[in-house]
């Protein structure tokens, strides 16, 4: 066992505890800084806003970062900032009012705020779509050209000149497109994001208790991806419509009446596929819904880890969390296999077509078919294929988009807080009076109240202690003050800035200094007297980084008596003029308990008003207090000692010694001693074969991917014996009619069709299962080894990152994995064969394509480890943003509390989070599209050898193989090898940031778990007897939290606990 988990903690160790040697030296020369201060400062001044046009065409601006890329690691300083609209407050600004001029209707909005760009967009996808339509004509006259006696070489040169002349104009103008494209996105996406976040912060306590009130850090990522893939493919829903209807029409002009049979064949897919895509849509609401549910289990089990822990619950939750699980696989399985069902249908269209109309050609009508007619057809029906196989899942994606639109709504509908329930300015209140109920009735739902007829005054200075038995409605008065509650009569009154103390102490994950400065800034003498009066100087001793010391998620590093001073430290520091203090003694012992009412509430807030809830006999006796308040059952009783002795008389120690002590350098802390969160790693250089190896061994290894090879082999041998079929059919004898020929060969090259169709149907399908079978593999390892790893592994790992975990890389696991891995296939083996044939075609000519793949490769390998290295980048800063949120949103009655500054300072926090990520997608756009048009300009060239060829080869070439090659060289090689690459990258980094992000997590606990072995001595277990009666002895035993932290003193040499 232990050998065995040696291994497994050696194997899945992270990146930066491996000996293996990184692509980039860790080891940075004065020499090497400075060049890397020069390649800034280069990048800087290259940024697009300042480039030149002929740059901006090109991206050529782009040049700088990707040099760098080529020579370093890049980080988040070698990126382009974010300039005007493109900036997160900026785009939020302009959307908010476009949102609230149109009611709130999220829908409404973003069509008038980004409806014309979109539009923009959508005319350039129009003009690119009418340059691919144009080579279906050009392949028709060149065959013409060459089926005829004597070749017309000017009338040819001058065709192909303007062909070429449109490829080139056609990438820069794609590429255009689609980085304009991507900036409306990102600004939609950022959009988004702030409003979910600024909701987060406004809606009421009790929403969260609506049927509506969905999971927001499933809206941040599922939810705000589903919507951004609508946008990218929002021009598509009245582009594609016309692209088949002009498709058609130049079909018709080709063979005739044949080409409403095929239209006929359209109708009848069309619909099938609509079909497909509403079962699906059904299928994704219900991933939707199982996602919601297994996302707050999650959530609530690892924010109750220790819980979890102390009652051995693990194996139960597992249980709980797989069931879930399963529960979502299945649906998953379902919309899974509706996919592949959909590709089958739009692989088999085509062909169905094309069998069907040059069935109606020969057969019914008797016409006889040419090569010119048959390849000008397939190239037509090719042009067709795209449009046919791209509108279900255009339909699709929308359907999901109208679901997380909906979704959005609903949240944003969500009941808010409502300021007006506390009235912050009234003349007929008296001047000396801080807050006043006035009549008051409470209640956290409209027909239920809870306080009734509540009538207090506080005075200004004055010390007000509440109390009661528990239920009584302590917590609900606060809340009341606060203006939380739903008012259903009376009024509420407060003069002054508020600091709150909530009976659920909050936390952030920042160092103990930060939590309590709350973004204040720092002064050493009113910070040193808080720490002092709040009894934090003998704790702060104890940590390895003292108060620069980081505190885990939810302050799982800290005991509960330590959390509550930290948060009294908080709203003490604050300065408010009222100090709102629910229950903050209730977890220290009755001695610190003292000091702290004498150090703090008596005398470093002798001057403010404080409202304590507690439960403490001694305080509630205490002659400091100037109003006693007593709840029962919904009434307040309230009882005011006009004499009462001055607070800064109970002075139980002295502070003056303490502050003294407290103040220390800052520069005592300079290492990261006090460093509790781990930094996300992220991997340097190519995408190690370890990963890709372990993701095939959970799709099932090697016989998978035979299997798969050897389909995807038959698949090309249909597809392209079906176009040779073709070849061969049109050059026999012309202008002669047999019938019984012509069905013969219809019969043969539907039946390849039909084969290539069923291959396409199971690798879509396989892929789909073995997808399914990895992802549950996955899921299940990691949440058993979370559930397995010790307290300290959740200490240095946030929980925004676990739930970032099985958030989107699990929908990546489940979803874009298996179908860029089933894209990757189909794109590789169909760029590789039909480039082959039509080398093949063209003899020794073929060789001159060599140069041209050279110049390919070399531009994809220095594209690539920029492009990775960006990526790796954005997926690092996406889990600072979750963490922000759903750490916002479980303080937001904390923050609200500390008023409108506190609360404009988070947002401008998730605003600077958001832009720091978004900074990675911008530059990533810029490098995707600099790839883009220059694989497109070489595709290009490949298209002018092989014409060039063809020309040359005229005499030795039948119009059939002309017509083969031309038509292949016109399916894009450069679209083809771009999208192979661009699917290589994009698995390649899925199954990483899935895979890595997993084994990152197991690497770290189980190498906690692997130290725990080597420290621990063998554990002699005992028998049966245990489970009658049990002993837990220790004997002179010392322990520390974590391996920096201070072994805490040994409180006893021998002591014994007997079970009960």
């Amino acid at each position: 066992m232990t050998v065995l988990l040696q291994s497994n903690a050696e194997s899945l160790v992270s990146p930066a505890t491996t000996t293996k040697q990184p692509r980039y030296s860790t080891f940075v020369s004065a020499n090497d800084e400075a060049d890397r201060a020069k390649q800034r400062l280069h990048i800087a001044q290259s940024r697009p806003g300042t480039a030149s046009l002929w740059s901006r065409l090109f991206f050529s601006y782009a040049n700088p970062m990707m040099h760098a890329g080529n020579t370093r690691q890049l980080d988040n300083d070698d990126l382009w900032e974010l300039e005007g609209e493109n900036r997160s407050a900026a785009a939020f600004d302009e959307f908010v009012m476009h949102y609230e001029r149109h009611d709130r209707s999220i829908v409404k909005a973003i069509v008038t705020a980004y409806g014309g760009r979109f539009f923009l967009c959508g005319l350039a996808m129009l003009f690119t779509t009418a340059c691919n339509l144009f080579a279906p004509a050009v392949l028709n006259h060149v065959i013409t050209v060459f089926a005829a006696p004597q070749i017309d070489m000017f009338n040819l040169s001058a065709w192909l000149g303007v062909f070429f002349a449109s490829r080139i104009v056609n990438a820069v103008v794609a590429t255009q497109m689609r980085f304009y494209l991507e900036l409306i996105a990102l600004r939609l996406t950022m959009t988004l994001k702030a409003l979910l976040f600024r909701k987060a912060m406004r809606r009421s306590i009790q929403s969260k208790g609506d049927a509506k009130a969905v999971d927001i850090s499933n809206l941040f990522s599922s939810d705000v991806n589903n919507i951004l893939f609508a946008a990218f493919q929002i021009n598509s829903l009245w582009i594609i419509p016309i692209q088949i209807v002009v498709d058609v029409y130049m079909l018709y002009a080709v063979i005739d009446l044949a080409a409403f049979a095929g239209l006929a064949v359209i109708a009848l897919f069309m619909l099938l596929s609509f079909a497909i895509a509403k079962l699906s849509g059904s299928a994704f609401e219900d991933i939707m819904k199982h996602k919601d549910d297994r996302m707050k289990t999650i959530k609530e089990v690892f924010n109750a880890i220790q819980i979890v822990k102390l009652n051995a619950w693990e194996d139960k939750f597992a249980d709980k969390i797989q069931k879930l699980r399963a529960t979502e696989l299945s649906a998953v399985k379902k919309f899974m296999y509706l996919g592949a069902l959909n590709i089958f249908v739009l692989w088999a269209s085509s062909i169905a077509v094309s069998a069907v109309s040059f069935a109606v050609y020969a057969i019914v009508m008797e016409k006889v078919l040419t090569a010119a007619k048959v390849f000008t057809a397939i190239a037509l029906f090719n042009a067709l294929r795209d449009p046919l196989r791209d509108l279900p899942t255009v339909i699709q994606t929308c359907i999901q988009a109208k679901v997380s639109l909906d979704r959005f709504s609903d949240y944003l509908a969500l009941d808010e807080f409502t300021p007006s329930n506390v009235i912050r300015h009234d003349l007929a209140q008296p001047n000396d009076v801080v807050m006043a109920i006035d009549d008051g009735t409470f209640g956290w739902t409209k027909d239920t109240p809870l306080l009734s007829q509540v009538n207090l005054t506080i005075k200004k200075g004055e010390l007000v202690i509440v109390h009661g038995s528990v239920g009584s409605g302590k917590s609900s008065l606060s809340s009341a003050l606060l203006g939380e509650m739903d008012k259903l009569a009376g009024s509420v009154f407060v003069r002054g800035r508020v600091a709150y103390y909530s009976q659920q102490t909050w936390i952030q994950n920042m160092t103990i200094r930060d939590n309590i400065l709350f973004g204040l800034p720092y002064d050493n003498k009113k910070y040193a007297k808080v720490i002092a009066a709040c009894g934090l100087l003998p704790d702060l001793k104890q940590f390895p980084g003292g108060d620069l010391t980081e505190i885990g998620q939810k302050g799982v590093n800290l005991s509960g008596g330590q959390k509550a001073r930290v948060c009294l430290a908080r709203a003490c520091y604050s300065d408010a003029d009222i100090l709102l203090l629910d229950s903050p003694l209730a977890a220290v012992d009755a001695i610190v308990q003292s000091q702290i009412f004498g150090d703090c509430i008596c005398n470093l807030l002798a001057e403010k008003t404080v409202v304590l809830v507690t439960h403490s006999a001694d305080i509630i006796a205490s002659k400091a207090a100037n109003l006693k308040v007593l709840v029962e059952d919904g009434k307040l009783t309230a009882i005011r000692h006009d004499v009462a002795l001055p607070r800064s008389s109970f002075k139980l120690r002295t502070i003056r010694s303490a502050v003294d002590e407290a103040s220390h350098d800052d520069e005592a802390v300079k290492n990261d001693a006090g460093k509790l969160i781990d930094d996300e790693e992220r991997e340097e250089g190519r995408v190690s074969k370890e990963v890709f190896a372990n993701y095939f061994n959970s799709l099932g290894g090697v016989k998978v991917c035979v299997f798969l090879f050897c389909v995807q082999t038959l698949w090309q041998v249909f597809q392209i014996g079906s176009d040779l079929w073709l070849s061969h059919w049109t050059g026999q004898k012309g202008g002669s009619y047999n019938q019984h020929e012509t069905a013969y060969n219809v019969k043969v090259y539907s039946l390849l069709g039909a084969g290539a169709a069923v291959m396409v149907f199971v690798r879509s399908a396989t892929v789909a299962v073995v997808g399914l079978r990895a992802s549950r593999h996955l899921f299940d390892n990691m949440t058993v080894s979370l559930l397995k790893a010790p307290l300290r592994f959740f200490d240095a790992n946030p929980i925004g990152r676990i739930v970032n975990r099985y958030g989107d890389d699990m929908s990546a696991v489940d979803f874009m994995i298996p179908f860029a891995f089933g894209g990757f296939l189909a794109m590789f083996f169909f760029t590789v064969c039909q480039l082959g044939t039509a080398v093949y075609t063209m003899n020794f000519l073929g060789f001159l394509i060599i140069p041209l793949v050279w110049m390919y490769v070399r531009v994809a390998n220095f594209y690539l480890a920029p492009s990775r290295e960006i990526s790796r980048l954005w997926k690092v800063s996406s889990s600072p943003v979750l963490s922000h949120v759903t750490q916002s949103e479980e303080g937001v009655v904390v923050i609200r509390a500390f008023g409108q500054d506190t609360v404009g300072r988070m947002i401008k926090e998730n605003f600077i989070r958001n832009d720091v990520n978004s900074r990675c997608w911008f530059s990533e756009t810029v490098t995707q599209q600099w790839f883009q048009v220059r694989m497109q300009l070489i595709g290009s060239g490949v298209i002018f050898v092989v014409v060039s060829g063809l020309v040359y080869l005229r005499d030795y070439l039948s119009p059939g193989l002309v017509g083969l090659a031309f038509t292949y060289a016109l399916k894009g090689w450069s679209r083809w090898l771009v999208l192979v690459l661009g699917l290589v990258l994009k698995l390649g980094l899925g199954v990483k940031s899935a895979v890595i992000g997993c084994r990152q997590l197991r690497g770290r606990l189980m190498l906690l778990l692997w130290d725990n072995l080597r420290t621990c001595k063998r554990v002699e277990y005992p028998g049966s007897s245990w489970a009658v009666e049990g002993w837990q002895h220790f004997a002179f035993c010392r322990h520390r939290a974590f391996d920096d932290a201070k072994r805490a003193p040994s409180c006893c040499s021998c002591c014994s606990y007997r079970s009960c």
